[in-house]
C-alpha cells in the first residue's frame, strides 16, 4: 500500500528521479539458457502477441486507473508486443543524433521545449498496455517471474490490479517476482510505459527515438528452489595446454523452511584439440540452504589439450547444469562455453597468445518495420552479412542488443565489444555534468551491472564498453571498478574517459593521423571504435586505412560506422506506420519509401544522418560493402615474377590456408577462356598452367573459396580474390579509314554526312547536337563538355557545392574562340578552341570517318592560378530511354570510384539500367564504373551505341538528370525521363571515406584544376 501511495502521490515522479532506477526488480542475472532453445522450454509462457493499448500525449491525460481489474479496455486499440508503438501508428518517431528530443534539464524530461519541437505538445507520451494470461491449477509450489527483455524507457507493472514494480534502463531485462499476485486461471497484466524518463539522459544514442515494449515478454514458472544465476569458467593455462572449466553457481531457496539434500551437476562435453571426444562431469552436494536463503557453489575441473575459441575457429563446448533434490531434477540448463584468453601485452592486443586485428563494424538493433525489435531471422542475416564481409568484430552500438545476437556471435565466430546503455552526448563527450555527478552514480553502475550479468557467459565478448560518447569522472570509474571486481578476463573500454580504458580510443581519424597517433601512444593498443563513416555513396580510401593498420602491430583495429541503414518503410501516401501482415519482411513495397529524420514531422531532427550503413535496411549490400569485403580479406596473393604462379599469403590467425579451395581463371578482353581449380603446393604456391593464349588483354583472377558450407555461407563462397593484368589492353587503336565523309557548313552548324549517317555540330557551342541515321535522331541531348558531378552525402557536408561550385556552369558558360575544319580525303577533323570561365582553355576535336563513327578528343589547359578542384573531367550526352541495357568492359559489376575500386574486378559485364544505377535512400551521385575499356548502350531491337576509350574511362548512366538528383529528397522522387543521361569521363573525384561532417576526399583522388588533362574516345552506332 505504501508503494502504491508513493506512485500516485509523489512530488518527484520516479521517472524524473535518478535515484530510482527500479522498484522490486529481481537482481540481474545471466540468460541461464540459450535464447535459441528457450521456446522449447515448457516452463516459459510467451506473453507476446496482441495487447490492448492506449496512447496518451502526456502523463496528465493518461488513464490513471486502467490497471484495475474492472477497468474496461475493450474499445482500446490493439498493439503487437514486442514492438515500438511509433512503428505501429501511435505517436511520432524522432531522429536526433546529439540533441535530446526533450528540453535538456536533467533529471527532468517534461520542462517546456521550443514550440516547434514534437515534445512541446506531446510532452512525455505514455503507453498503457493490457493483456491476459492463464495459469493452470496446482501451481502453489512454484515461483512465477515476469520478464520484460526490453522496454523503453520506464514502466510500472501491475498484475491483477496490484502494483508489482517499476523499471528503467531500456535495453536490459527487467524481472519481477509475481508469485504472490498470480492466481489460478485468468490473470490480468497491465503495464504503463513512459516515453522518456531521467534514464533517457543516459540513452542519448544516435538512432530513432522510439518507445514501448520492444522485446519479448515472458512468464517463467520455476521451482521455489532454483538456480538463480551462474557464471561459466573457461580459463586456459598460460601455455594453452589445459584449461580450468566449470561454473560458479548461485542457488536460491524461497521455501519457508530449510532445504537440504540438493546436488548440483555440471557436464562439459565436446572435442579436444586433436579431435578426441571428451566429457567432464563435476558433481557436488549443496550445503543446506536456509529459508529464503542462498548458496554459492564453485565447480571446477581441468580440461586437457582444449580446442580454443576464436573468430577463425569458433569452437564451443556444451555445458549443462542440473540441480537435483535427491533424484528429482529441479532445474536443468544448457549453454555453451568457449575457451579463449584475451590480453594486452604492452601495445599489442592478443587472443590466445597471438596478436590479432579487429576488422569491425558497428551495429544497431534496427528493423525497417518493427523498429528496435529485430526478429531472429533478420538478426541471423545480420550476422551472416558480417561474416561474409570478412569482418571478425562487431560493436553492439550503443547498448546491449538482443541475447540472441550474442549467442550467434559465439557460434559464428565474431569478437564483440558490447556497449553499456550509457550515452550523454547531448552534454558533450567527456562531460562532467553526468559523468562526475554523484546523483548519477547509481544509474551508471546499474547499466554496467545489467550489461555484465546478462551476457557474462558469452565467449564472443572481448570488451566491456562503458558506453559511448558519455561523461568522464567518478561515474565512469565506478562502472569500471564494478565490472573489474566481477570479471578480470576481458578488457574494459571507454571512449569518453581514457583513464579507465584498457585501449586508447579515438574516432574518425584519417589514415595519416591514425598512423601518427599509433606512433605516439606507447602504453596500450590503439583502436578506432568508429571510422570510415559509410553514409550514402562512401567508404573511399578504405585501403589506405588498412595499409596503416596492418603496418603497425599496436593498432588493434577499427570498426566501421555502421552496418545497416536506419531507415523506416513509410507509405508514399503518408498513411500511418503499420508493420502489416508480414512484419518480419525487410523489403520495400512498391507504395513505400525509405524514411529518415524529418519525414514524420519530427522536430528537432538530424535528417538523413542515420542512413550510413554498409547494408540497406533491407539487408541488401551497398556497393561499398564489397570494398570492405575485399580490403579485409584474410588471404592475399602475389604473382611470382616471370611466371603465372601465385604465392598465397595468409592473414589468418588460427586456421590454415589448406582449409580453403583455390581456383583461377584467365580472361581475354574480359571473357573467360580458361578456368579451373588448383591446389596449393608445399610452399603455399598455386602453380598455374601456362598453356593459354589471348588475342587481347590477358588477365588472371585468383580465388579462395569455402570447401564446405558453413553457418554463414554456402560451399564455394569466395572469401578472397585478386586480379593480375598479365598483358595490358591495347588502347592504341585509331579510327579506321573508310569511304570519304562529306562536310558542309551553314551559318550556325557544321554538317558531316557519312552514308546513312549525318552529324551536326553547333558552331556557337562546339557541341555535337545531332546524330541521325536514316533521318532518325539518335541523340536526346547534345554531346558536350561537362565538369559537374552531384555531391554525395559526404561531399554535401564538406562544402563541396561551394568549394567546387565554379565548375557547376563552367561548361554552359564556355566561349568558342574559333574552329577549324580539315578534310584530308580520309577523315574530316573538326576542332573547336574554347575558353572556360574558371580560367582555362579547352579544345574539343571530332574526327569522322565514312562509316559513321566519330572519335572525340578533349584537351584542358589552365591559364589562371588557384583554380578550384574539378568534380570530373569529361563530357555528357543523352540517348533515348529505350536504350536501357548496358554492357561494359571494365571494373564491376557493382558501382566503383577511383578511391573505392579495389573490390571491383576488371571484366565483361551486362545489366539493365535499373540494375546499373544505385538507388541510395538519399539521391546522390551514383553508378560510376572505373577503368573502362569500352561500354555500350543497347535497346530491345538491337540498336547499340558503343563508346571505346583511347585510354581508360569512367562512365555513369542514369534515367534522370543531375538536376533531378540534386532536387530529390528520396529515391522515389527521382523521375524516369524519356532519355538516359550518360557521362563519359577521363576521371571523377573520389567519394571520400573518413567522415560525413567535413572530411574531404583524399588529395590523390581529386582532380587538380591547375593541371592539364587530355582524353578521347570513339563512338560507334550499330544499326
Amino acid at each position: 500500500m505504501l508503494f502504491l501511495m508513493k506512485v500516485h502521490a509523489q512530488a518527484i515522479p520516479d521517472w524524473e528521479n535518478p535515484q530510482v532506477i527500479g522498484i522490486h526488480k529481481e537482481a540481474y542475472r545471466s540468460s541461464l539458457m540459450l535464447q535459441s532453445i528457450k521456446s522449447r522450454c515448457k516452463e516459459f509462457t510467451t506473453l507476446n502477441g496482441c495487447w490492448k493499448f492506449k496512447w496518451s500525449p502526456n502523463p496528465e491525460v493518461r488513464p490513471i486507473e486502467f490497471y484495475k481489474e474492472g477497468y474496461d479496455v475493450s474499445t482500446w486499440d490493439n498493439i503487437h508486443v514486442p514492438g515500438n508503438w511509433q512503428t505501429q501508428g501511435f505517436g511520432t518517431p524522432i531522429y536526433t543524433n546529439i540533441n535530446y528530443p526533450f528540453k535538456r534539464d536533467q533529471p527532468r524530461v517534461t520542462s517546456e521545449p521550443p514550440e516547434s519541437w514534437t515534445s512541446y505538445k506531446n510532452r512525455n507520451p505514455v503507453g498503457s498496455y493490457v493483456t491476459t494470461f492463464y495459469v493452470e491449477p496446482g501451481k502453489t509450489d512454484k515461483q512465477f517471474y515476469l520478464i520484460f527483455e526490453g522496454v523503453e524507457s520506464a514502466m510500472y507493472v501491475w498484475v491483477n490490479g496490484q502494483l508489482i514494480g517499476y523499471s528503467e534502463n531500456s535495453y536490459s531485462p527487467a524481472e519481477f517476482d509475481a508469485t504472490q499476485y498470480i492466481r489460478e486461471g485468468k490473470n490480468r497484466l497491465a503495464v504503463e510505459v513512459y516515453r522518456w524518463c531521467d534514464g533517457s539522459y543516459l540513452e542519448n544514442q544516435d538512432f530513432w527515438r522510439l518507445s514501448g515494449i520492444f522485446r519479448p515478454v515472458e512468464l517463467w514458472e520455476r521451482p521455489k528452489t532454483h538456480i538463480r544465476d551462474y557464471h561459466i569458467i573457461a580459463e586456459p593455462s598460460n601455455d594453452f595446454s589445459s584449461a580450468t572449466v566449470g561454473a560458479q553457481v548461485f542457488i536460491r531457496n524461497l521455501y519457508k523452511k530449510e532445504k537440504s539434500k540438493l546436488q548440483l551437476e555440471v557436464i562439459i562435453s565436446g572435442n579436444d584439440k586433436s579431435g578426441k571426444n571428451i566429457e567432464k562431469t563435476i558433481v557436488q552436494s549443496v550445503p543446506s540452504i536456509a529459508a529464503f536463503g542462498s548458496q554459492e557453489i564453485l565447480l571446477k575441473d581441468v580440461l586437457d589439450n582444449p580446442r580454443l575459441w576464436s573468430a577463425d575457429d569458433p569452437y564451443l563446448y556444451t555445458i549443462s547444469l542440473t540441480l537435483r533434490e535427491k533424484k528429482k531434477i529441479l532445474e536443468h540448463f544448457q549453454y555453451h562455453l568457449g575457451v579463449r584468453k584475451i590480453e594486452v601485452n604492452g601495445e599489442i592486443l592478443k587472443l590466445n597468445g597471438k596478436a590479432i586485428k579487429l576488422k569491425g563494424v558497428n551495429r544497431h538493433d534496427h528493423h525497417p518495420r518493427t523498429g528496435r525489435y529485430v526478429d531472429g531471422k533478420t538478426t541471423e542475416l545480420d550476422v551472416q552479412r558480417i561474416k561474409q564481409g570478412n569482418f571478425n568484430m562487431v560493436r553492439t552500438a550503443h547498448y546491449p542488443h538482443s541475447s540472441l545476437f550474442y549467442e550467434l556471435c559465439d557460434r559464428y565466430g565474431i569478437y564483440v565489444m558490447i556497449d553499456a546503455n550509457q550515452e550523454s552526448h547531448g552534454y558533450g563527450i567527456g562531460n562532467t555534468e553526468l559523468g562526475d555527478n554523484p546523483n548519477w552514480t547509481k544509474a551508471h553502475i546499474d547499466r554496467a551491472l545489467s550489461m555484465f550479468h546478462r551476457d557474462k557467459n558469452n565467449p564472443s565478448i572481448v570488451f566491456w564498453s562503458l558506453g559511448n560518447e558519455g561523461g568522464r569522472g567518478r561515474n565512469l570509474k565506478a562502472m569500471r571498478d564494478t565490472i573489474r571486481k566481477l570479471d578480470s578476463s576481458r578488457l574494459i573500454y571507454s571512449d569518453s574517459d581514457r583513464s579507465v580504458s584498457d585501449v586508447y580510443d579515438d574516432g574518425y581519424l584519417p589514415p595519416e593521423k591514425l598512423k601518427a597517433l599509433a606512433e605516439k601512444i606507447s602504453d596500450r593498443p590503439v583502436m578506432l571504435r568508429e571510422y570510415a563513416h559509410a553514409m550514402g555513396n562512401s567508404l573511399g580510401n578504405f585501403q589506405e586505412y588498412w595499409n596503416v593498420i596492418e603496418a603497425d602491430q599496436s593498432i588493434a583495429g577499427a570498426a566501421i560506422w555502421d552496418l545497416v541503414d536506419q531507415s523506416i518503410a513509410k507509405k508514399i501516401d503518408g498513411s500511418p506506420l503499420n508493420p502489416g501482415n508480414n512484419p518480419q519482411s525487410v523489403y520495400l513495397k512498391s507504395d513505400e519509401f525509405w524514411a529518415y529524420g524529418g519525414d514524420f514531422g519530427d522536430r528537432p531532427n538530424d535528417g538523413s544522418f542515420l542512413i550510413n550503413g554498409l547494408l540497406g535496411a533491407d539487408r541488401i549490400p551497398h556497393p561499398h560493402y564489397y570494398e570492405a569485403q575485399k580490403v579485409q580479406q584474410y588471404i592475399d596473393f602475389d604473382l611470382i615474377a616471370g611466371t603465372f604462379n601465385v604465392q598465397v599469403i595468409s592473414k589468418l590467425d588460427f586456421t590454415s590456408l589448406n582449409d580453403f579451395d583455390y581456383a583461377y581463371e584467365f580472361l581475354d578482353n574480359g571473357k573467360v577462356i580458361k578456368a579451373a581449380g588448383q591446389s596449393l603446393n608445399a610452399n603455399d604456391i598455386l602453380e598455374i598452367p601456362t598453356t593459354v593464349e589471348a588475342k587481347g588483354e590477358l588477365i588472371l583472377n585468383i580465388y579462395a573459396k569455402l570447401p564446405e558450407p558453413t553457418l554463414w555461407a554456402e560451399k564455394g563462397f569466395i572469401v578472397a580474390r585478386k586480379q593480375f593484368v598479365l598483358k595490358p589492353y591495347d588502347f592504341s587503336k585509331s579510327l579506321r579509314k573508310t569511304i570519304n565523309p562529306v562536310c558542309k557548313e551553314t551559318s550556325t552548324a557544321i554538317v558531316i554526312s557519312a552514308g546513312e549517317t549525318t552529324f551536326v555540330i553547333d558552331k556557337i557551342s562546339g557541341s555535337l547536337k545531332s546524330w541521325q541515321v536514316n533521318h532518325e535522331e539518335i541523340l536526346k541531348g547534345e554531346l558536350e563538355p561537362y565538369f559537374w558531378k552531384p555531391a554525395n552525402e559526404n561531399q554535401r557536408r564538406n562544402g563541396y557545392n561551394s568549394r567546387l561550385g565554379s565548375w557547376r556552369n563552367a561548361a554552359n558558360n564556355r566561349r568558342v574562340i574559333g574552329y577549324n575544319i580539315v578534310d584530308n580525303q580520309e577523315f574530316i577533323v573538326v576542332s573547336f578552341d574554347m575558353g572556360l570561365p574558371v580560367g582555362a582553355t579547352y579544345q574539343v576535336k571530332y574526327t569522322f570517318n565514312g562509316a559513321g563513327k566519330v572519335q572525340v578528343e578533349a584537351n584542358y589547359i589552365p591559364t589562371a592560378q588557384e583554380i578550384d578542384q574539378m568534380p570530373k573531367f569529361g563530357m555528357r550526352m543523352r540517348l533515348p530511354a529505350t536504350m536501357n541495357t548496358i554492357e561494359w568492359y571494365g571494373r564491376g559489376a557493382f558501382e566503383n570510384y577511383p578511391d573505392r575500386k579495389s573490390g571491383a574486378l576488371i571484366g565483361y559485364y551486362k545489366m539493365t539500367l535499373e540494375d546499373f544505377i544505385t538507388p541510395y535512400v538519399v539521391p546522390q551521385d551514383n553508378a560510376n564504373r572505373c577503368d573502362v575499356r569500352w561500354f555500350s548502350i543497347n535497346n530491345a531491337s538491337g540498336k547499340k551505341m558503343t563508346i571505346s576509350g583511347l585510354q581508360p574511362l569512367c562512365f555513369r548512366i542514369w534515367p534522370y538528370s543531375e538536376e533531378d538528383i540534386e532536387q530529390a529528397q528520396h529515391n522515389y522522387q527521382l523521375p524516369r525521363r524519356d532519355y538516359i543521361n550518360i557521362n563519359i569521363d577521363l576521371n571523377i573525384i573520389g567519394v571520400g571515406g573518413n567522415d560525413s561532417w567535413g572530411a574531404r576526399t583524399l588529395k590523390q583522388y581529386t582532380i587538380d584544376g591547375n593541371k592539364s588533362y587530355s582524353y578521347g574516345f570513339v563512338m560507334d552506332l550499330a544499326k
